[in-house]
């Protein structure tokens, strides 16, 4: 989903300073911005601040985030946004199940656990918030909702083309990404993956859906 608040071209770098590209910029503010956050706290934290830790003018840093919070939304969509599920390779909808549920459970993985900043995201919004409430509704309006719909998408189709049973899955797809949500908290709150460890999670994630998508397989197999 494009975010609302693209950079704008930035000015002419002096002769003799490497001018660095609009991504690799936007990146270093939102690293400035999130450790600027985490010390100060949101309401403390202002454009200058966050603009001297990305070794930008104020000037500079509005070039790319008209305000503190479209820098704290660009956070949120870097750090915690849920795969865009349509995005190539195509989705494997008409393959195996086990295979279909590999694959969206490798996407959740690889989309939100493997990225760095995204634990240190959620405890910065565990502590504000009250004031940044606006901010989350929108993002769950306007990312994680639409992500859960698509979600839903391609099960349906996955469970249309097999002939499977319309289950909890299909009729509740954000149940699809609640193991992710549990091993985020984990490391939020005691700050190590599950006991269990991040490939057994994996592994019992993608057996887990696998029962719940096709349990005739399942009982198949127990007879």
């Amino acid at each position: 989903m494009p975010s609302p608040h693209a950079p704008l071209p930035e000015a002419a770098a002096p002769a003799g300073r490497r001018r660095l590209t609009p991504q690799v910029r936007m990146a270093q503010i939102l690293d400035a911005a999130l450790a600027e956050f985490s010390e100060r706290g949101y309401a403390a934290t202002t454009m200058d601040d966050i603009a001297r830790r990305s070794g930008l003018s104020k000037g500079g840093l509005y070039a790319h985030f008209a305000s503190k919070d479209a820098i704290f939304e660009a956070m949120l969509h870097r750090a915690l946004a849920p795969p865009e599920w349509q995005e190539s390779p195509a989705p494997p909808v008409h393959a195996d199940t086990r295979t279909f549920a590999r694959w969206l459970v490798d996407r959740l993985y690889a989309g939100l656990l493997h990225r760095p900043d995204a634990v240190v995201t959620l405890r910065l919004l565990a502590a504000e918030r009250g004031r940044v409430k606006e901010l989350l509704d929108l993002w769950e309006r306007n990312v994680v909702l639409p992500n859960v719909a698509m979600l839903g998408d391609l099960l349906r189709a996955h469970v249309a083309h097999h002939g499977l049973p319309d289950g909890v899955l299909v009729r509740e797809p954000w149940l699809v990404v609640s193991l992710v949500t549990h091993v985020l908290l984990t490391q939020m709150i005691l700050g190590r993956e599950p006991a269990v460890g991040l490939e057994h999670m994996r592994e019992s994630h993608v057996a887990l859906m696998c029962e719940l998508l096709d349990p005739r397989a399942r009982l198949a197999q127990a007879k």
